[in-house]
C-alpha cells in the first residue's frame, strides 16, 4: 500500500493520491516548540479522462478549501481535516486544516489539453495528528477495565470501596502527545438531579496509583474536635468553632509530599455544614506547624456558598520539584465577626494543570448523560438521543498522557449547595491518540 493523503469535511472526501490526483511529493513537518501551526506543501498532478472532468474534480477540492476558510472566519460549520495514512499504518491520521490554497506552475497549461495539471497544495494545519476516537477502559474499586460505564461516588473512602476517580492503564493511551478527552458522566441515581458544578482533574505525574488525594477532616493534627455521622466520608468530620479566629492543621507526610513532586493543586473542601460567614485561608507550614512556608488568599464561605468549596491553588510542596521532601503541615485558618461553627468533612487535592469545571444550566434526568467533548470542542447533555447545549465549561483542558498510568478525579455539588457523598455518576471516557509526526 502506498501513502494515502486526503481532505475531508466528514461528508465530502477528496483523495490526493487516488482518482483524479497523483501524489508526487509530500514530507510531513513536525512543529517546533511553541508553534501553534505547521505549513506544508503537497506536490500533485491532477488528471482525468477529459479537461472538463479534471476541472470538475479540482472544483470539488476548491470547495473543501473554501470550507476551511469559512470555518476559520465564522467559527461554525464542519471542520476540514488533512488526512494521512502512511504506507503500512492501519490508522488514518487527521489534522485540522487552518488554511490552504493551490498554486500552479509556469508550465501548467502546456498539458492542460491532455487533462493533466501539475500543482502545489499549500496547507496550514494544527501541529499534531489525531487517530480514531477510542474508548478507554476504566478501573476503580467497583470494576476493572470497564467500558459500559463505571460508577464513581462523590467522595473517596477505601473502607466502603467508594472511589471518586477512574484509573487508566498506561498501555491504554497511545500516541506521543497528551490528548484531550471526551468524558461522559451519566446520572445513575434513579431520579432527576439539579447539579450546580462538576469539578474534574487528571493526575498523571504524582504517583497516580498511590497518591492519597483525600485528607479526611477527622484526621486533623490540631484544632477543634471531631464529630461523627453517616453523611460524612469515613463516617466522621472535623468541627471548629470560630469566634474571631481559629484554625485546623493536618499532617502532610513525607510520602505524600514526595508524590506531589512540586506540582500545584486546587484544594477543595467539602464542608458538612457552616452556620455563618467565615474567611478561610490555606497555608503550608513546616512539620511542627509553627512557621508558614506559604500562605494563600482568603476565601469567603457561608450559609449561601457551595459546601464543595475551592480554596484556591496550593503549591505542594512550596519550593519546587523534588522527590525527597520532609513532612509538613497543611493549615486552614478561619476568621469571623461572630461565633460560627464549621464542620469539614474532607479536603481533596486536584492537580491544577488539568483542573476543569462544568456548570449545568438545567436539571439532569435519571439516565441522562453530561458530555464534555474536548475532542470536538463541545459540551452538552444527551436526552432521547438529542444534544442539549446546557453545559458551560471553564478551566484547563482535561487531557490524558500517552503510556502513563493516570487517574481522573471527579467531585460535584448540587444547586441546593449540598454535595452528598452518596451521590453517584457513571463514567465513560474516549480520546483520539495524538502524535507530532511519523
Amino acid at each position: 500500500m502506498a501513502h494515502a493523503l486526503s481532505i475531508t469535511d466528514g461528508t465530502t472526501t477528496f483523495g490526493l493520491s487516488t482518482t483524479n490526483s497523483m501524489l508526487t511529493l509530500y514530507v510531513p513537518t513536525e512543529a517546533q516548540q511553541g508553534e501553534t501551526s505547521v505549513t506544508e506543501s503537497v506536490e500533485l498532478m491532477f488528471y482525468a479522462s477529459s479537461a472538463s472532468a479534471m476541472q470538475t474534480a479540482i472544483q470539488t477540492l476548491q470547495r473543501l478549501l473554501e470550507g476551511v476558510r469559512r470555518r476559520q472566519q465564522w467559527g461554525v460549520g464542519p471542520r476540514v481535516y488533512f488526512q494521512f495514512q502512511p504506507d503500512g499504518d492501519a490508522t488514518t491520521w487527521r489534522s485540522e486544516m487552518l488554511d490552504a490554497r493551490l498554486e500552479y506552475k509556469e508550465d501548467t497549461l502546456k498539458v492542460f489539453a491532455q487533462a493533466k495539471m501539475p500543482a502545489t497544495l499549500l496547507v496550514q494545519r494544527v501541529p499534531f495528528w489525531e487517530g480514531a476516537l477510542t474508548q478507554i477502559p476504566l478501573t476503580n474499586a467497583s470494576a476493572s477495565n470497564n467500558t459500559s460505564g463505571i460508577t464513581i461516588y462523590n467522595h473517596d473512602d477505601s473502607g466502603t470501596n467508594h472511589d471518586n476517580y477512574v484509573q487508566i492503564a498506561a498501555a491504554d493511551v497511545g500516541g506521543s502527545l497528551p490528548a484531550p478527552v471526551k468524558i461522559q458522566l451519566t446520572n445513575n441515581t434513579g431520579s432527576t438531579v439539579n447539579y450546580k458544578q462538576i469539578l474534574l482533574a487528571c493526575n498523571a505525574f504524582c504517583d497516580p496509583g498511590n497518591f492519597a488525594h483525600i485528607l479526611e477532616g477527622e484526621a486533623k493534627a490540631s484544632g477543634g474536635s471531631t464529630g461523627s455521622n453517616a453523611d460524612s466520608s469515613g463516617g466522621s468530620y472535623a468541627t471548629l468553632t470560630v469566634n474571631t479566629s481559629a484554625s485546623h492543621q493536618w499532617d502532610l507526610s513525607s510520602t505524600f509530599l514526595q508524590d506531589t513532586q512540586g506540582h500545584d493543586f486546587h484544594l477543595l473542601a467539602r464542608l458538612r455544614s457552616i452556620n455563618g460567614t467565615v474567611y478561610m485561608r490555606p497555608a503550608v507550614y513546616e512539620a511542627t506547624g509553627n512557621y508558614a512556608l506559604w500562605q494563600g488568599d482568603e476565601i469567603q464561605a457561608g450559609v449561601l456558598t457551595d459546601t464543595l468549596l475551592d480554596l484556591g491553588t496550593v503549591p505542594l510542596p512550596p519550593g519546587g520539584y523534588a522527590t525527597a521532601y520532609a513532612a509538613q503541615r497543611l493549615s486552614v485558618a478561619m476568621r469571623s465577626a461572630s461565633s460560627v461553627v464549621v464542620e469539614t468533612d474532607f479536603l481533596a487535592f486536584f492537580p491544577a494543570n488539568t483542573f476543569r469545571k462544568l456548570r449545568m444550566l438545567s436539571t439532569i434526568a435519571n439516565s441522562t448523560a453530561i458530555v464534555d467533548d474536548q475532542t470536538e470542542g463541545r459540551a452538552y447533555s444527551i436526552t432521547s438521543s438529542a444534544d442539549t447545549p446546557n453545559v458551560v465549561t471553564a478551566g484547563m483542558p482535561l487531557t490524558v498522557w500517552p503510556n502513563t498510568l493516570q487517574r481522573i478525579f471527579v467531585l460535584w455539588s448540587l444547586a441546593d449547595l449540598s454535595a452528598p457523598i452518596a451521590s453517584t455518576l457513571s463514567v465513560k471516557v474516549w480520546y483520539r491518540p495524538r502524535r507530532a509526526s511519523f
